[in-house]
């Protein structure tokens, strides 16, 4: 495939919702390092000064109070440029010159061929620790699982890897598993890129059940497709926590990781009552 111009703007997407404890970090960091044409942001009505840092930051402003799925359709509608990036309000990448080396992925195939249509980067530092623990000892074990992790929380995409999505507005989360089963059906791979930086994964304690939740109601979209999402995270997460406690020799692990699997369960059982997450 063409080497992508590292020089050319690209258009970057923002979710936000009272996002004022870390966003004007975020966005003064991805303007350091990344050629930036517009930053479009969908907000879900904030009270916090969000929209104030969005201002100062010269972001386009669109507003929705439907769901994470309908704010990233809403965005991604917007898109303009051939390279873009899903960046949440949480995540801050602090390294400096990581961009032209992911734009060298995106424009790469897997050993099967494939196009990349995404790069996922990955910050160094993933609080809350024990569920950071939990998945550095899996993807240790299990390169493949790290080499095929898949977020938007701060991910590049080639455009015509989304070309003609329209991700259900009934999804308040678990949208991210609806795009990467999107971009495999376009005929692209994705790859994972480590950065120096940290995602602060705001509201960690209740996204077990929202994901859960939403995991359920992904279900009746996809079908089959999102059994392997159910069976890691609803029927195998306890052994699976089991497992890394006992091998990192940390009962905080199993500990923090059963109480987020309970939330799973608790979300994927009775979809109505945590389909939204409170903040």
């Amino acid at each position: 495939m063409t080497s992508i111009d590292p020089t050319k703007p690209i258009d970057v997407l923002v979710a936000t919702y009272n996002s004022a404890s870390y966003l004007d970090g975020v966005l003064t960091a991805i303007k350091s390092s990344v050629p930036v044409s517009r930053v479009i942001a969908a907000d879900r009505y904030s009270s916090d000064g969000t929209l104030d840092i969005l201002k100062n930051h010269g972001a386009e402003i669109y507003f929705e109070n439907k769901s994470l799925g309908h704010a990233r359709q809403l965005l991604l509608e917007k898109v303009e440029t051939e390279v873009f990036m899903m960046l949440d309000s949480d995540v801050l990448i602090s390294e400096a010159h990581w961009y032209p080396n992911a734009l060298k992925l995106l424009s790469d195939r897997n050993g099967e061929g494939r196009p990349v249509g995404a790069v996922v980067l990955l910050p160094m530092s993933r609080p809350p620790p024990p569920l950071q623990k939990y998945t550095e000892f899996w993807w240790r074990l299990m390169p493949s699982l790290e080499r095929n992790f898949f977020l938007t929380n701060s991910t590049l995409f080639l455009k015509d890897s989304v070309e003609g999505i329209r991700i259900p507005e009934e999804l308040g989360a678990t949208e991210d598993v609806y795009i990467w089963l999107h971009v495999r059906g376009r005929g692209y791979t994705t790859l994972t890129m480590r950065v120096r930086g940290i995602h602060h994964f705001a509201h960690s304690e209740k996204k077990g059940y929202w994901m859960g939740a939403n995991l359920r109601t992904l279900q009746k979209f996809l079908g089959t497709a999102v059994l392997p999402f159910v069976i890691r995270n609803v029927m195998a997460y306890p052994a699976l926590a089991l497992v890394a406690a006992f091998f990192t020799r940390d009962s905080n692990v199993l500990k923090y990781n059963l109480r987020r699997w309970l939330g799973y369960l608790q979300g994927y059982l009775f979809p109505e009552k945590f389909h939204t997450i409170s903040r």
